[in-house]
């Protein structure tokens, strides 16, 4: 049976980010509050050896917020880091709990790549899809007002996914490389972020084609003059779909997801 997402957006998930977002606010408050020290030394890199690669096919999300550089321009550089410590990292948090990787930071976003564990595309969709929703609801729900209560502003954010096959390679020298996702998944998912509505997540015509069906009255064709990619050696428009699904509140997904579970087997037997 195979069903559109999965038992993982329970209370108790949604308790353990609640929870991650208060631990993480509390500290970077008392960081706040003191001196930040100089850096020494620039962090070693860990993984893939430099010059090496590994194919693979996968999900590339890009998350950042809008207009982050005007907004912030008006605060001290404490306030700024205070508002990437806390909702980056928190992003950084949720990638992991789908094993995601995080592959580098874009200065206000994060990008990551998701569904390396899988071979199967529905499940690569679905745990980006299911990545971006929770991204989207912790961030409304629980960081913004955070930061609001402590006197920040709210910050507008957009999520872009992708998927396809990709290069995950490490370039650079020794004592000084970077790892990155090399394909033009990465490249169309860079671009649907930066199409992305408003708080609202943007997805690409493959990760659209590997949701569930149950899914797809939720997506919303995109038209956006700036977006020309066509399937290879053809002039037929490669799509892209804003995406409104936003999960419930935990609670009541347990119970959408028991009678949805009822009418898939209904509808199969």
């Amino acid at each position: 049976m195979i069903i559109p997402l999965s038992r993982k957006w329970n209370p108790s998930f949604y308790d353990k980010l609640n929870n991650f977002v208060k631990i993480k606010g509390e500290r970077n408050t008392r960081l706040y509050s003191d001196q930040i020290s100089k850096a020494q030394t620039m962090p070693n890199l860990q993984g893939i050896t430099i010059g090496s690669a590994k194919r693979m096919e996968a999900a590339i999300m890009f998350f950042d917020f809008a207009n982050f550089t005007s907004t912030t321009s008006r605060l001290s550089l404490e306030e700024t880091l205070m508002i990437l410590n806390i909702s980056t990292v928190t992003v950084m948090k949720i990638v992991r709990e789908w094993n995601g990787t995080v592959e580098k930071h874009t200065g206000d976003g994060v990008m990551a790549i998701l569904g390396t564990e899988t071979a199967d595309q529905n499940d690569i969709a679905r745990e980006a899809i299911e990545t971006a929703q929770t991204i989207k609801y912790i961030m409304k729900s629980d960081v913004t007002p955070y930061l609001l209560g402590k006197g920040l502003p709210a910050l507008d954010f957009r999520i872009g996914i992708e998927m396809g096959e990709i290069l995950i390679s490490r370039i650079g020298i020794r004592n000084m490389s970077f790892l990155t996702a090399v394909g033009s998944a990465a490249n169309r998912a860079s671009k649907l972020e930066n199409l992305a509505e408003n708080n609202g997540i943007t997805i690409g015509e493959k990760i659209a084609a590997n949701l569930n069906n149950y899914l797809h009255k939720f997506l919303r064709k995109g038209d956006n003059d700036n977006w020309d990619w066509h399937y290879k050696g053809s002039d037929e428009p490669y799509n892209y779909y804003h995406y409104d699904f936003e999960w419930p509140e935990p609670k009541e997904w347990a119970k959408q997801y028991r009678l949805l579970i009822k009418s898939i087997r209904q509808a199969s037997s």
